[in-house]
């Protein structure tokens, strides 16, 4: 048997929702742990997308773009491309 679980694909939905915690991430910490606590306790995403969302909450800034790749079905990537996009133009602007 495997030790460890294979996540399913996040969907377009469920990227969105990543998507939206990466970003509030940034500016309140707090809020978005009870967020995504939340939207575990209704069930929005599996145990093991659970895990790898905490995973990817931890990774480098970098990181995150490939990793979020890997998570999302093929529906979502599209959706990732373009908020990846938005987050660039927010640190470019910053910068």
């Amino acid at each position: 048997m495997m030790s460890s679980v294979v996540p399913e694909p996040l969907t377009p939905s469920q990227i969105k929702l990543v998507l939206e915690l990466l970003e509030l991430r940034q500016l309140a910490p707090q809020q978005t742990a009870a967020k995504f606590n939340r939207l575990t306790q209704v069930g929005t995403f599996s145990e093991a997308q659970q895990g790898a969302i905490e995973i990817l909450f931890a990774l480098e800034e970098d990181d995150i773009p490939d990793a979020l790749f890997e998570f999302a079905d093929d529906d979502a990537r599209n959706i990732v491309r373009d908020g990846l996009a938005h987050e660039v133009r927010l640190t470019f602007v910053r910068a």
